[in-house]
């Protein structure tokens, strides 16, 4: 046992320390199927004095320090680049601290999830607004923080859950422990707004990807639930990708205030009807792709107006209403009233055994998806060898697309695109080579989707590396970047890696 490790556990206690070889590798995963190294601890902090010992011993020690949620993150964002570091999993810092009817805010400690928070508050008929993440039954505050995470309800109305923060509490890598927003007044009683005091540096750690501190506690805007809401689902016409992008941009244009509108391509409703993911869907006689919309509102009148305001949008472009039950079709009753809007978007997952999404997860406006799309598909033909090569080992081909494409506030959408594959484990027999060939794949999709100008918010190591490599940064923005976390991480601990900020 190192001196590092009896350090460490003086910190928390042996019970929440391991360097168990079976424990290790289960905090050397995430969602994504790229390993890219082992931790040599993990620790499990009660509050951010422990936090902040913690990254005291590891300055000393000069030993990198990687944050970790829910762990349901894509890019290998909560887990070591190479076999060295400390994962700290924030998941026991997981308790609801205060509610403030008054003010409509409610401060959490940042490993609790988007489900817990959400369960707790709808029992005073009350939401977070965006309900974080697609994968936020288990995925934590501080993470959709760190991505600017979206997709789990809301997107439309709210925008990126960090668009709700009004404060934070963070812990800084060298150790010490600061307070943003309204809580940057040390005579402040509780947290009230985020705008003030100063610059805004609870901005500054939204979308950091974990590089500039760990997120202890955070306190959100809360909304009042409206008391009516209406869901429809719609068959597209053919050339479905560009009626969706013409369907989205007429709902701005109109300025109908839309909870969530999403869109589903052929491709998607084809496999996932096939594999048995979309059962409302199997009794369509074309499987095209689907849109929904869902709209609340504060009075029936209100709701019929709208309704009536959405629908002409889409009958006008041809779209064909399916009914109004979940069995008959309409997966927006299913995901605004069943949870579906934490399930919804792991439709990649789990289709087959051992299948597996390498995404390419980005911000885009309305108008310019239909042209990615049909990029990726010259991108899979011209990779279509390395594709013949997977569907040998595994006995199924890849699937290149999207997944759901989501409307966000303003002219915005989240398009969840990228390739499934494989694991490098297929029926008990391992396959290195698909290790390899997945990571080549992977990093060629990310730079072609790049280059067409989008804004990446779920970066981890993956994509945030790949962007200094391939020289995406200006220059000057990098460099400040850079600058910036070498004052507040001089040794570069923290996240160690990322964006190629490496501890040396």
């Amino acid at each position: 046992m190192t001196d590092l490790f009896q350090k460490l556990k003086r910190i928390v206690s042996e019970e929440y320390i391991s360097d168990s070889i079976y424990v290790r590798h289960a905090y050397s995963r995430n969602v994504d199927p790229v390993l890219q190294g082992v931790p040599e601890y993990v620790i499990r902090p009660k509050d951010e004095f422990e936090i902040s010992e913690i990254l005291q011993v590891a300055n000393e020690e000069k030993i990198p320090v990687i944050p970790r949620g829910g762990g349901d993150c894509e890019f290998g964002g909560s887990k070591p680049i190479g076999d060295t570091g400390i994962v700290l999993d924030l998941t026991r810092m997981n308790h609801i601290l205060n509610m403030d009817h008054d003010n409509l805010v409610v401060t959490v400690e940042a490993g609790i999830t988007w489900a817990n928070l959400n369960n707790f508050l709808s029992q005073y008929g009350l939401y977070t607004g965006c309900l974080g993440p697609g994968s936020g039954l288990t995925a934590s505050i501080g993470g959709g923080l760190s991505h600017h995470s979206v997709g789990g309800g809301g997107g439309a109305k709210y925008g990126s859950c960090s668009n709700q923060l009004v404060s934070l509490q963070v812990v800084l890598p060298t150790g010490e422990i600061i307070e943003t927003g309204s809580q940057a007044n040390k005579y402040s009683k509780s947290p009230f707004n985020r705008f003030g005091n100063g610059p805004d540096l609870s901005g500054f750690f939204c979308g950091d990807n974990g590089i500039f501190g760990i997120k202890t506690k955070a306190t959100l805007q809360i909304f009042p639930k409206p008391p009516y809401a209406e869901y429809k689902t719609f068959l597209m016409p053919r050339k479905s990708n560009e009626v969706s992008s013409i369907i989205f941009s007429e709902i701005r244009k109109k300025g109908i205030d839309v909870y969530d509108a999403i869109f589903f391509m052929d491709l998607l409703v084809s496999v996932g009807v096939q594999n048995g993911f979309f059962p409302m869907w199997e009794d369509l006689k074309r499987k095209r792709g689907t849109i929904f919309y869902v709209i609340e509102a504060n009075s029936e009148k209100e709701l019929k107006e709208k309704t009536k305001q959405l629908d002409s949008i889409f009958i006008s472009n041809k779209a064909e209403a399916l009914g109004s039950e979940i069995s008959e079709g309409n997966m927006g009753k299913w995901f605004y009233e069943e949870q579906g809007h934490w399930l919804y978007a792991h439709n990649l997952w789990g289709l087959v055994p051992g299948f597996e999404s390498l995404d390419a997860e980005c911000k885009v406006p309305i108008v310019t998806y239909p042209a990615i799309l049909k990029d990726l598909d010259q991108w899979d033909f011209e990779h279509k060898e390395d594709m013949e090569t997977i569907l040998k080992i595994a006995g199924m081909r890849p699937v290149t697309g999207s997944g759901p494409i989501i409307l966000l506030k303003g002219n915005t959408v989240e398009l969840t695109c990228g390739f499934t594959s494989f694991s490098s484990y297929i029926n008990g027999e391992y396959h290195p080579e698909l290790e390899k060939l997945n990571l080549k794949l992977w990093k060629s999709i990310l730079e072609r989707v790049t280059k067409h100008g989008v804004m990446w918010y779920m970066m981890g190591d993956i994509t945030s590396r790949l962007m200094v490599d391939i020289g995406a940064y200006n220059g000057e923005f990098y460099n400040l970047m850079k600058s910036i976390k070498k004052t507040l991480d001089p040794n570069m601990i923290l996240s160690s890696g990322k964006y190629n900020f490496w501890n040396q």
